[in-house]
């Protein structure tokens, strides 16, 4: 690792040294510039940023590695061998928030992560990993701008830690280790956002593997102030990353990992995973899309979806959500788009495998710059919003190693070529995961979970397996199922003027409700019982047409949602929008774009059986308080 620089000094440290220091530390400064640093500065941004330093590029990584991770410590995603968060002011000074910094019981950070700016423009939450002998999983630590309050938010004594009995089950000299200390261990949280009175953060305390792969599932947990524990807010059997609190109704915007496995069969009788024996007319999915919810759990929708992946998306001071995504020249390339709210290109779960989409128009998506003022091409990723109209991101020529990797500021009007603003480079460490400092006008307050515990409920429901569950349920309610969605989404026109792309079904009767159960890690001999697809019970609609069910809250199972018609088979219904080719587009009414979460005593809702995934308006143009 690189040696501490020598202008660093503890927060402790100085205040011991006398009534100099504590001016100094007056003036907001709770370690010394880094003048080491000084020669790396290439330009001074317009407000403070803070920004991580990596031995790799790391931080451009969205799904968690391959691995089980049943030997101590387990898999660690997104590790680099070092790490450091550091902070560039307008003056060009730069000072290291965390590196050589010591926390209440001693120990050090050795690497950082996903830093994010609180409401009030005055604290950092990141997450951070201990040197050894720590095990090194990731945690959520904060401090002040200043440098002073370095603390654990996450992972401290009474964190309860893993809901289920996670992978790792033996110590590093072959013993097995008990269940409660694998269950403290054994998860990452990762990507915070302060909420105001609360935390977001991806986490994967839900041991999963996912089916066809061994990736640590992640979702977004969210855990108020004074809680005993977090709750999820999302159910995904893959990863939830890089949530992000928008100035709309306390809506988060994240990138979600759709690769739910399951599709309607050739007959449209079952959805089953893709795996076992038969033909599909639909595809299982595989695609990051720009997602949101809200901090209740409720309001689960889309903001940005289209063939591209949809990494780290982030409101802008425009209005659209800038997000990076891979380049069209391949080899690992990133670049930077940004789109209006509610852009939607693709329908990966319920469009029918016979035909692609019709060519869409609607609404605005553009490419950032992607030479630099030298005309090298450039990889750019991590983009961030910046005051003044302005756009932090992360960028290094193409072909440069990890310490190429430097901040950069662009304008967020990308109709035409801009110049690019060369901020910083350190050329051993890769520097990325820019975010500006600034104030923003989020309301603060505690969010509360819906509750159905007044309500009457079964005392049991008759599963499709001939058994009969008597346990927790959930509340699932749908008004809109077989009406048009209140407000389209940009997409719904084609390159012939012709819509809706995506119509709302008529003809669905019932919804039915299967379970995907997770891995389970709890075998005395095999390491991983896979989890299995069990189709759980239907519901027949009411008079008016919505939908009201109890629905089992089997533990930590995810949940996915079909229509059926009144055949009993998946709803199929044909789009008569046709584009300039004289295409158009057949769908069937399956939610297999996501997993759906099931709490006990829990109430859910969605809006119709809108393909292309429930859409509600908002604002999200940020702004400074």
């Amino acid at each position: 690792m690189r040696a501490r620089s020598k202008y660093l000094v503890p927060a402790a440290l100085v205040l011991a040294v006398g009534g100099g220091v504590a001016a100094y530390l007056a003036f907001g400064r709770g370690v010394w510039e880094a003048r080491d640093l000084r020669p790396h500065v290439r330009s001074n941004p317009p407000v403070p940023v803070v920004f991580t330093s990596r031995s790799d590029a790391s931080s451009f990584q969205a799904a968690a590695p391959e691995g089980e991770g049943f030997t101590y410590p387990g898999t660690i995603p997104w590790a680099a061998r070092e790490g450091r968060l550091r902070r560039l002011d307008p003056d060009g000074r730069v000072f290291e928030l965390t590196w050589g910094r010591t926390l209440d019981d001693g120990g050090t950070l050795v690497d950082v992560m996903s830093p994010s700016i609180t409401p009030d423009g005055e604290r950092v939450v990141f997450a951070g990993r201990r040197a050894a002998p720590d095990p090194g999983r990731w945690r959520i630590y904060e401090v002040h701008l200043d440098g002073t309050g370095l603390r654990q938010l996450t992972g401290n004594p009474g964190d309860p830690g893993c809901v289920n009995v996670p992978p790792m089950r033996f110590a590093a000299d072959g013993s097995t280790l008990p269940d409660a200390e694998r269950k403290a261990l054994d998860y990452d949280d990762v990507d915070p956002v302060d909420v105001g009175n609360g935390l977001v953060f991806a986490s994967s305390r839900l041991p999963d593997l996912g089916r066809d792969h061994a990736r640590r599932a992640t979702q977004l947990w969210i855990w108020s102030a004074g809680e005993p524990k977090p709750l999820t807010l999302t159910a995904n059997r893959n990863n939830d990353r890089w949530p992000y609190l928008t100035l709309a109704e306390n809506l988060l915007v994240f990138s979600l990992w759709s690769r739910n496995r399951e599709a309607v069969t050739e007959d449209a009788s079952d959805v089953r995973p893709v795996g076992t024996p038969g033909t599909y007319a639909t595809s299982a999915t595989d695609q990051w899309m720009g997602a949101r919810v809200n901090l209740a759990a409720t309001q689960f929708g889309f903001v940005v979806k289209i063939a591209e992946a949809v990494w780290r998306p982030r409101p802008l001071f425009n209005g659209r959500v800038a997000f990076m995504t891979p380049h069209p020249a391949g080899n690992g390339r990133l670049r930077l788009a940004q789109a209006d709210w509610g852009y939607l290109r693709v329908a990966p779960s319920s469009l029918s495998a016979a035909g692609p989409m019709p060519t869409q128009v609607g609404g605005t998506l553009l490419y950032a710059p992607d030479r630099d003022a030298d005309d090298r091409e450039l990889t750019v990723g991590c983009p961030s919003p910046c005051p003044n109209g302005t756009v932090l991101c992360s960028a290094a020529p193409v072909g440069a190693a990890a310490g190429g990797y430097g901040l950069y500021l662009f304008p967020q009007e990308w109709s035409t070529w801009q110049k690019p603003q060369f901020l910083f480079d350190d050329p051993e460490l890769a520097d990325a995961e820019p975010v500006a400092v600034y104030a923003r006008p989020v309301p603060v307050g505690k969010r509360v979970f819906a509750s159905v515990k007044d309500y009457k409920q079964p005392d049991f429901v008759n599963l499709f397996s001939g058994k009969k569950y008597e346990g927790a349920y959930g509340l699932f309610e749908n008004s809109m199922i077989n009406v048009p969605s209140v407000d389209d989404f940009l997409g719904q026109k084609t390159d012939a003027g012709q819509g809706p792309v995506i119509p709302a079904p008529t003809n669905i009767k019932s919804v039915v409700f299967f379970a995907a159960h997770r891995d389970r890690f709890d075998d005395p001999v095999k390491p991983r019982v896979p989890g299995e697809w069990e189709r759980l019970m239907s519901e027949p609609l009411t008079d008016k047409g919505g939908l009201r069910a109890w629905v089992p809250a089997m533990g930590t199972s995810a949940g996915v949602l079909a229509g059926l018609d009144a055949d009993g088979k998946v709803a199929r219904w044909e789009s008569k929008a046709k584009d300039k080719a004289g295409r158009s587009a057949t769908f069937f009414a399956l939610a297999g774009d996501h997993y759906s979460g099931v709490r006990a005593d829990g109430y859910h809702f969605c809006l119709g059986c809108h393909t292309g995934h429930t859409f509600i308006p908002a604002d999200v143009t940020e702004r400074v308080r």
